[in-house]
């Protein structure tokens, strides 16, 4: 909790100086070409960092380098997919995002190698030093944002100065831990499988996620962008929450079997659940106190805010889906992230052209109600 209060409070403080100190349209831009970047980032194997984390939780030994390894031999996806998108906007007059997408293509696979210290520490329940090590490398990327930003606000440069900074951070993090805990690289079929299958399911779910941004970037302009990821913010952050407690509970549930976690997973249910519903209805009181504290020029997205913070509510069911990342329950979880997908997607080209920025909420949360249902069923029905 205190590594994430940490993260919360710089992303929150580096939301209000690009939101404030920018006009809506560069900041626009700046959140379309990160939502962008996601899923080229994606198109690798983007599932390495659970599979490690399992394999290191069940005792596995020199898991880290190989993963590594093979992470930078799958990224040629994304320098590929970076090169294509960067042709696109060149033939197509837009100089400025070429050169974005061209340098975070180059950027990707190493951030996505580098990051793998993170699950190695936590699949080693090594929680304090993984919070130790990421409070001190959180604040440099925001604050060579900031320094940039003090300069120019031009979104490329400062996009740019974005991954240059996640770059060079993680890797130093990785390479302090490669040194404290040297492992010979090991070769692991089964950590390398189980990744591929994960990274099939998690380019899905990349994609859905930063969807919506991209077509209200195609649909509505850049501007709207900016209004609909400030609404997000809230829940955004309120679900980052839920990811932390998904790590911390992750090893556990990888070494318990089903029957011992139907018994007692429940109950953490229905204590995640009232928690939620106090965080939401506190948020929904206050929202428009703070939007007018820290955001004055985006009054409309408050009530934006009050509505896609809902969605909230239906994340306590996490729980089930880190039992099937836990366990490997392969079909479980490709029905869940395609079907979700699939589902979004449609909905989002169906309502965002009709209702502008509302129908990008409303999807959001038919999405996540949809979500709740599945993977509830999905675990209460699973044979044990």
């Amino acid at each position: 909790m205190l590594g994430y209060s940490g993260q919360m409070v710089i992303g929150i403080i580096l939301t209000i100086a690009l939101s404030n100190l920018l006009p809506k349209e560069a900041y626009g831009t700046y959140q379309f070409i990160i939502s962008v970047s996601a899923i080229i980032g994606g198109i690798t194997l983007s599932g390495m960092g659970t599979a490690l984390m399992r394999t290191v939780a069940r005792g596995s030994k020199g898991a880290l380098q190989y993963a590594f390894k093979t992470q930078l031999v799958w990224s040629s996806g994304i320098i590929l997919a970076g090169g294509a998108v960067a042709l696109y906007y060149f033939l197509n007059g837009d100089t400025r995002l070429a050169i974005a997408f061209l340098a975070t293509g180059a950027l990707m696979p190493f951030l996505t190698g580098f990051s793998l210290y993170r699950p190695y520490l936590e699949g080693r329940r090594l929680f304090r030093e993984s919070t130790t090590l990421g409070m001190w490398r959180r604040p440099l990327p925001a604050i060579a944002v900031f320094i940039t930003l003090l300069f120019t606000d031009n979104p490329i440069i400062l996009v740019l100065t974005y991954f240059l900074s996640q770059t060079v951070s993680m890797g130093l993090l990785y390479w302090l831990v490669v040194r404290k805990y040297p492992e010979s690289a090991q070769a692991n079929p089964e950590l390398l499988n189980y990744s591929k299958h994960l990274s099939v399911m998690g380019i899905v779910g990349i994609i859905a996620s930063n969807m919506d941004k991209m077509l209200v970037f195609h649909f509505l302009g850049a501007a709207p962008v900016a209004v609909y990821t400030l609404a997000q913010l809230p829940s955004t952050q309120i679900l980052k929450m839920f990811s932390l407690a998904g790590s911390l509970v992750f090893p556990k549930f990888a070494q318990r079997n089903l029957s011992a976690l139907r018994e007692t997973l429940t109950h953490k249910i229905y204590v995640f659940s009232f928690a939620t519903i106090a965080v939401v209805a506190l948020y929904i009181t206050l929202s428009p106190y703070i939007f007018k504290l820290i955001f004055p020029m985006y009054q409309e997205a408050v009530f934006l805010s009050q509505i896609l913070i809902l969605a909230v509510l239906t994340k306590p069911f996490t729980l089930y889906a880190q039992v099937f990342a836990a366990h490997g329950l392969k079909r479980a979880q490709y029905f869940t992230q395609i079907s979700v997908a699939i589902i979004k997607l449609s909905l989002l080209l169906v309502l965002l052209p009709l209702y502008g920025l509302w129908g990008a909420v409303w999807t959001t949360l038919a999405t996540s109600i949809y979500w709740s249902i599945i993977v509830a069923v999905l675990f209460y029905r699973r044979k044990v």
